[in-house]
């Protein structure tokens, strides 16, 4: 007989429907129906408050009366803990497609670069992936690579899902390639940008980037509250990424020197 079965039997034997077992220990009534059909197990705790609920011992629930409850505490600890590790291994999994996917957007959005903001020119196919010369790449794509920032900013996006810091990643990932995209339509500067020689767009791009690692930070801070996508809260958070997207770029040209007439 398995656990499920035991308890579905002690239950009855007591008189008792899943709906006031599911009552008395503060879970669903799906739950209970899981526990006895052998899709899931009860934690330890539960375990042991549907023993005391039952009037019989957790032993007695997880193995035939004949084996001593501690062989049958040991047992269904070690199940547990196989069951733990699954769930790392697991978490793992996830934690490294988070990462891949990420790495997966950068390169798209490297490659687009190259397609986009490569100057019309007879290159090789290696001086056409991995050439940085300034006359070759558009202003603010090439700065970032020869600054490395392309690859800081890769690193930063990604490492956070290590740690399941999901949405984190993905806001990071979002708020580099918009902030690429406006600062290469917004940045350039016939007057002379006041901190970019010519061209503004790298400040549009570190604002729009720093903007949305804070937003990642809020973002995970509400959904470990529960947050879901379609809530007004979401909608919100959403709304006001893209203003402040829009909020970097107009501070930007603000500040930008007004063209004079030679």
């Amino acid at each position: 007989m398995t656990l499920g079965e035991r308890i579905r039997e002690q239950r009855k034997a007591r008189g008792m429907s899943q709906e006031m077992v599911a009552g008395r220990l503060g879970v669903s009534r799906q739950a209970v129906a899981k526990w006895e059909s052998g899709q899931s197990a009860p934690s330890a705790e539960n375990l042991h408050r549907l023993a005391e609920l039952l009037g019989t011992t957790a032993g007695s629930l997880l193995d035939s009366p004949a084996v001593g409850s501690g062989a049958a505490e040991q047992a269904y600890a070690l199940l547990r803990a196989e069951r733990e590790a699954e769930r790392r291994r697991s978490r793992r999994r996830r934690n490294l497609l988070a990462i891949l996917a990420v790495a997966g957007a950068y390169l798209v959005i490297y490659l687009l670069g190259r397609i986009f903001g490569t100057a019309p020119g007879s290159y090789s196919l290696a001086g056409w992936l991995f050439g940085n010369d300034p006359q070759q790449l558009s202003y603010l794509y090439g700065w970032l690579l020869r600054q490395k920032l392309f690859w800081a900013a890769l690193l930063i996006s990604a490492l956070p899902a290590l740690w399941g810091k999901y949405r984190f990643s993905a806001t990071a990932s979002i708020g580099f390639a918009l902030g690429l995209a406006l600062g290469e339509l917004a940045g350039p500067n016939p007057a002379g940008a006041p901190w970019g020689h010519g061209h503004d767009g790298w400040t549009i791009w570190g604002g729009c980037f720093l903007l949305s690692l804070a937003m990642g930070g809020v973002l995970e801070r509400l959904s470990r509250r529960g947050l879901a996508v379609k809530s007004r809260a979401f909608l919100l958070w959403c709304a006001l990424f893209v203003l402040g997207m829009a909020a970097v770029v107009l501070l930007v040209k603000l500040g930008t020197p007004v063209p004079t007439g030679s």
